[in-house]
């Protein structure tokens, strides 16, 4: 289920209901959050978010309203949109500095370059635009049906590549200015030469049309997730494998922090893995509640992170 039609299908941040994967027998909900050490859950009142970033301390969560955090996610301050937004959510988010951000809405692009202080409104330059990657602090690139690249943090954009078939939610991901990678409806694409071409790998093994996030360590392993599992290629997207199957059909989000230490959404929980996605271990458990789901997560090294979720959970990772 791609995250933008989680928001836009129904009222605010009321997820359509979840299945359990057929081959998983159905388990009960925890009668209260279950986190383990080093995870805590931080009070703020909102909506919900769909979307949180933080480079070193400084770091953003954004739904309806947009919240900013200088001190490692302890306090949120609600910052001042800008007249001219529409009123559909913030599904997506992402900073090249502490000062520059971009986050996207279906129709458009909200943009600071001071840290919150004061943000600019531009149309999205690709209606199906979905995601957006920073390689520095000011050169980015986005992803629809195109891809584009802008070198002023948002301002600007030009358009690099045109796929061939339309695609609905995608992600992008580089591990360098040359090389990266994007998922989409029509499959897995890499670029070596900066997002001018785009060549598609081998993922006819699984589906995605229920788009997720893709992860990159580097140029051959990589992770990738659709509405029911994560997915593992070691050799460039020449092949992959399932390395893990989800219990709640939604969007999942996959964040490593070294080549052996990772972390997932999967509803209302996180998962860990120490052994590159071999076996992975519960971590978080929220009380039993659809609302309650992860929606995203981020870390900034091993021992600082953060996830939000369409209800309203932020939760900090400090150990």
């Amino acid at each position: 289920m791609k995250k933008i039609l989680l928001i836009l299908s129904i009222p605010i941040f009321v997820f359509l209901s979840c299945t359990k994967d057929k081959n998983e027998s159905p388990v009960s909900p925890p009668a209260s959050d279950t986190l383990s050490v080093g995870w805590k859950k931080i009070p703020i009142k909102d909506s919900g978010f769909l979307d949180i970033f933080f480079i070193n301390n400084t770091g953003f969560t954004a739904g309806i309203n947009i919240f900013k955090s200088s001190d490692g996610g302890e306090n949120w301050s609600k910052l001042i949109l800008p007249s001219g937004l529409a009123s559909t959510p913030l599904f997506n988010l992402t900073m090249g500095s502490a000062m520059n951000a971009i986050f996207i809405s279906p129709t458009q692009l909200v943009i600071t370059h001071n840290g919150g202080a004061s943000f600019s409104i531009k149309p999205t330059p690709d209606p199906a635009l979905t995601d957006i990657f920073f390689t520095d602090s000011t050169v980015a690139y986005a992803v629809g049906s195109s891809v584009w690249k802008t070198i002023d943090a948002g301002d600007n954009w030009k358009k690099l590549y045109d796929f061939a078939l339309p695609g609905a939610w995608s992600s992008i991901f580089f591990t360098s200015g040359q090389t990266g990678w994007v998922s989409r409806k029509t499959g897995v694409y890499k670029t070596l030469n900066g997002g001018m071409d785009w060549q598609r790998t081998n993922t006819d093994t699984f589906n995605l049309d229920q788009g997720g996030a893709i992860f990159f360590l580097n140029s051959d392993t990589g992770y990738i997730s659709n509405n029911i599992s994560i997915e593992r290629t070691v050799n460039g997207g020449a092949s992959w494998n399932k390395v893990f199957a989800c219990s709640n059909s939604t969007y999942h989000d996959i964040h490593f922090v070294s080549a052996n230490v990772g972390y997932i959404t999967d509803g209302p929980s996180i998962f860990k893995t120490t052994d590159g996605g071999n076996t992975w271990t519960k971590v978080v458990a929220l009380a039993a509640s659809i609302t309650n789901s992860l929606i995203e997560l981020h870390f900034t090294d091993p021992n600082h992170g953060w996830a939000c979720g369409a209800k309203g959970p932020i939760l900090k990772f400090n150990q």
